[in-house]
């Protein structure tokens, strides 16, 4: 403990304990001084004790813990608290002496019978012999005195500066006399300055005030050590104390939200403080207890935010600086600010959202008209003014025109630091207020842009305004490209080819911006939307330079799949991707360039930018960006038969917008929900997706396609091959109409054939397979692997086990374990059908694996339900992993992982240009390295790594 000059010359206790007492953190020191007290007062010297602390500083809680001492020491207590609403009621306080919970009966009717008063009923008036004033607080008082000779007595009042004159008085009659009375007065109060009562009790040798400072750093630490674990309060401590400042009741609330349900909680398992809602309430609660004046001071600082300063809050709230000096001092003291801002974020807009519109709005034009008078820049005003609303002031249009000019570059500062909200709200004002209809309409036309990455519903508001601008030439062709997309993205073909016919061909010497837009419009909508690219091909809209070729004659495949193994498309795709900028680079451009990946089948390459990508996207809250990328992962992940992952992302990307923010392309994220969801057997789910309700302008989309291409399989799985067989016929014919007739577009000559087989049109089937083998080439391994399965099922026995050996080691080579599940399952049946049991077994153990690990259950279920019964002599381990692959060379692992898919030591050694005496050699090693006897015990596990075995 260490005790300083106080107010008035008196000692002051400051408290510098660090251990805890009743549950109370750096207290020790005055609750020691207040046992000395009690028991000085028990002795006949009577104490008067004031406690004094910031809001919430732990005063009630220290009062009521010294109370309970008191009343277990055997002293009478008498107990009230004073309220602001309550100061009127004359002997308020004193009445809570004769009716309080822990006033003993025979105290009361004592005090009553010796002062000549009735006890009043709880919750009524004291008699009217005690309104008589001044002699009646004095027998008040002789009454409380006669009271203490039957034993000790501890008075307590809480907040006693809210009491009322009256029992003022009496308190004051009794503190003159307590000098020789077993009584101690204990008293608490804000950081005030002192009442007459305390400053007169304060002169007296029998005084003492204690103050409550805030907790410091390893007093948080301790609180938060009573209810959570010693390592999460050590490693929440720091950050605690930054928000609260000390402040108990803040600090306990950090606690209730660390301990809360949810995610981050966990008892405190987070690396840094939760704030939730308890904390919130807790801010809250602080700023109503501390008065009105306080709660107009923090309304005042959440408003005028960083220009908040005490010169002008005072001037802001037309009181005194004193006042201001006082409310910010018990604000600071209460943890809530330091150096007149907020310590948590979220008090600010707590406090805002606590006012009505109206007086929102008076704010914010009181903020406004005092910056604008002390010189502040327009473009600091203005934010205030569209706060505010209307503002009819001849200054404030003055600061609107000014601020107009500089609204672009503090926009676009806005969005390079992540904020949004602020940079839209920039763009809104500047093309509300702007004079200049040509600067009007590319304002207009850049706040859309900005919009519709967010949220791409919010940008089609400007269609309207953008369409006018365009009939009278105001917009660039590149701001005119951009809202043609935007049109198609919504679903509205007509207004989009109208906007092309209306652009007309681009000038000679056309900017490289402008012309990048163009092309980068004529290959989307020759993918996405090939309807509106048809009408418009031959336009002058969608030509190149002069000089250039005309689109509409060069050959179509320009805009079709370039093909695998196309390097340079590949390396364009890799360098679009590098540069890639959120909200900056057209998210066209980014989609373009993953589905060339997606199309040369670098899978890997696709989903490291997805990756990349997402983690700018959601660093800027680009939620356009976001669902798009998560969209294209989704598709990724289905064609690594990862069906979990496609699953999830796909879903995610339906509640990353809006069904209307999709637009027409919500078919494409809803197909690859559809397809996972079929693919794992989730029929259910499948359906309930497949019932949400789709724009009608999706369907003459590409998006549409892939839609149909889902539902047709989800047809087929559930056994309705005729429905499926109508889907993927309407696809081959929209697809050959729309002229982007290729396979690694759209496989839909696969997905038909394998309808036929099922309605029993097999030579069809062949036939179509055939094609699409043709028009793939040698390139591709993962739809060609897929492709020659499919042929492989309408084939006779003798060519359907080379033709699935190849595909084996396609799918293998290509990544996709859901197709190489399916083709071990047919490969298994193959060799069963041909007697070769044991190798049937080998190939099946290896499909159950394979629809184990990319979460196929259906498949998996079917598996388990009819496989053969296990060897005998097999141990279990062996069926699961692979533990003893450790012990095997690289050679002696590849034979033997060949050995485990049930090939024959020729084609082993055909496979790996070796000789078949030295692959019966490795295989003798593995034996004896693996303990087992024969090829049928070799390990499922054994190809573990796909890449390896290719």
């Amino acid at each position: 403990m260490c005790i300083t000059s106080g107010r008035r010359g008196v000692p002051e206790v400051l408290l510098s304990g660090r251990k805890s007492c009743m549950g109370l953190v750096e207290r020790d020191a005055v609750v020691a001084e207040l046992r000395t007290a009690l028991s000085d007062s028990a002795k006949g010297r009577g104490k008067v004790a004031v406690i004094r602390g910031g809001i919430a500083s732990g005063k009630t809680a220290l009062l009521r813990a010294f109370e309970e001492h008191a009343v277990a020491s055997g002293a009478t207590l008498l107990r009230a608290s004073g309220a602001p609403s309550e100061q009127s009621l004359r002997f308020g306080v004193i009445e809570q002496f004769f009716s309080g919970a822990t006033t003993p009966p025979e105290a009361s009717a004592m005090l009553s019978h010796l002062t000549g008063l009735d006890a009043p009923q709880v919750g009524g008036e004291l008699s009217s012999a005690a309104r008589s004033g001044t002699r009646d607080a004095h027998d008040l008082c002789v009454g409380l005195l006669e009271l203490s000779r039957k034993g000790p007595l501890v008075i307590t009042v809480d907040d006693h500066q809210f009491a009322d004159s009256a029992s003022l008085q009496v308190l004051t009659y009794l503190q003159h006399r307590i000098g020789t009375a077993r009584v101690m007065l204990l008293l608490s109060q804000g950081t005030e300055p002192p009442s007459e009562l305390v400053a007169e009790a304060l002169r007296q040798p029998y005084s003492r005030q204690f103050t409550l400072y805030p907790l410091s750093p390893e007093g948080v630490g301790q609180l938060l050590a009573q209810r959570l674990d010693s390592s999460a309060a050590l490693r929440q401590a720091p950050g605690s104390y930054a928000l609260t400042g000390g402040n108990p009741l803040l600090t306990r609330a950090l606690i209730d939200d660390s301990l809360a349900p949810g995610p981050e909680a966990s008892a405190g398992a987070a690396d840094g403080p939760v704030t939730g809602q308890a904390f919130t309430r807790a801010v809250m609660a602080c700023l109503h207890r501390g008065g009105p004046q306080l709660l107009r001071t923090a309304r005042a600082i959440a408003v005028l935010g960083e220009f908040a300063a005490p010169a002008l809050l005072a001037r802001f709230l037309d009181v005194r600086p004193s006042v201001v000096g006082g409310a910010l001092e018990a604000l600071e003291l209460a943890g809530l600010t330091i150096d007149a801002q907020f310590r948590y974020e979220g008090t600010r807009a707590a406090v805002l959202d606590e006012l009505t519109p109206e007086e929102r709005s008076a704010l914010n034009r009181r903020a406004a008209e005092l910056l604008h008078h002390d010189g502040v820049a327009p473009s600091d005003v203005v934010g205030y003014l569209l706060a505010a609303g209307e503002a009819d002031e001849p200054w404030a249009a003055r600061v609107l025109h000014a601020a107009a000019d500089q609204a672009l570059p503090h926009a676009e500062q806005a969005l390079a630091l992540g904020k949004v909200a602020e940079a839209v709200q920039y763009l809104e004002f500047a093309s509300r207020s702007c004079g200049d209809e040509h600067k009007r309409a590319m304002l207009t036309a850049r706040l859309a842009w900005v919009q519709w990455t967010s949220s791409p519903a919010a940008a089609t508001r400007h269609h309207g305004p953008l369409q006018t601008a365009l009939e009278k030439e105001l917009l660039s062709g590149r701001e005119v490209m951009r809202l043609v997309r935007s049109l198609a993205w919504h679903g509205r073909p007509k207004e989009a080819v109208r906007a092309l016919e209306s652009l007309g061909a681009p000038p000679e010497g056309d900017g490289s911006r402008d012309q990048a837009e163009r092309k980068l419009t004529r290959q989307w909508l020759s993918r996405w939307h090939p309807q509106i690219f048809a009408q418009v091909e031959r336009h002058a809209a969608m030509s190149e330079p002069p000089g250039s070729p005309d689109p509409a004659r060069r050959p179509q495949t320009a805009v079709l799949p370039r093909g695998t193994g196309n390097s340079s498309a590949v390396e364009g795709a890799e360098q679009v991707l590098q540069r890639a900028r959120v909200r900056e680079t057209p998210l066209a451009s980014v989609i373009s360039a993953l589905h060339e990946l997606l199309t040369a089948e670098r899978f890997e390459r696709a989903m490291y930018w997805c990756n990349e990508l997402l983690q700018k996207a959601e660093g800027q809250h680009a939620a356009a960006w976001r669902g798009v990328l998560l969209d294209t992962r989704a598709a990724v992940s289905l064609r690594l038969g990862d069906l979990a992952d496609a699953e999830r992302d796909a879903c995610s990307a339906l509640t990353a917008l809006s069904a209307r923010s999709w637009g027409v392309a919500i078919g494409s994220p809803l197909s690859h929900a559809v397809h996972a969801a079929t693919m794992r057997g989730h029929f259910d789910k499948a359906a309930e997706l497949l019932n949400q309700m789709i724009p009608q302008a999706m369907m003459d989309t590409r998006y549409g396609l892939q839609y149909r291409t889902a539902r047709g399989h989800f047809h087929l799985a559930t056994d309705r091959p005729h429905a499926a067989l109508e889907d993927f016929e309407a696809v081959g014919d929209l697809v050959v109409k729309w002229k982007l007739d290729h396979p690694m577009t759209l496989p839909w000559r696969g997905d038909l054939a394998q309808a036929l087989v099922r309605v029993g049109q097999t030579d069809r089937a062949r036939e179509l397979i055939k094609d699409q083998l043709r028009m793939i080439g040698p390139d591709s391994t993962r739809m060609r692997g897929v492709s020659l399965g499919i042929l492989a099922s309408v084939s006779d026995l003798k060519q359907r086990l080379p033709l699935l050996g190849e595909v084996v080691d396609l799918l293998q080579a290509g990544g996709d374990r859901y197709e190489l599940a399916r083709a071990f399952v047919e490969l298994g049946q193959v060799w069963q059908i041909l007697g070769k049991l044991d190798r049937a077994q080998l190939i099946r153990r290896r499909a159950l694996q394979l629809a184990k690990s990319c979460h196929a259950e259906q498949l998996y279920d079917q598996l388990v339900a009819t496989r053969e019964p296990l060897n005998s002599e097999a141990t279990p381990s062996q069926w699961e992993d692979a533990e003893g692959m450790a012990v095997l060379s690289e050679a002696e692992r590849r034979v033997a992982a060949l050995a485990a898919l049930g090939r024959t030591n020729r084609e082993i050694g055909r496979k790996l240009h070796i000789t078949v005496s030295t692959v019966e050699q490795h295989l003798t090693r593995v034996y004896r390295k693996l303990n087992i006897k024969r090829r049928a015990d070799l390990p499922v596990g054994l190809p573990a790594d796909i890449a390896d075995i290719a």
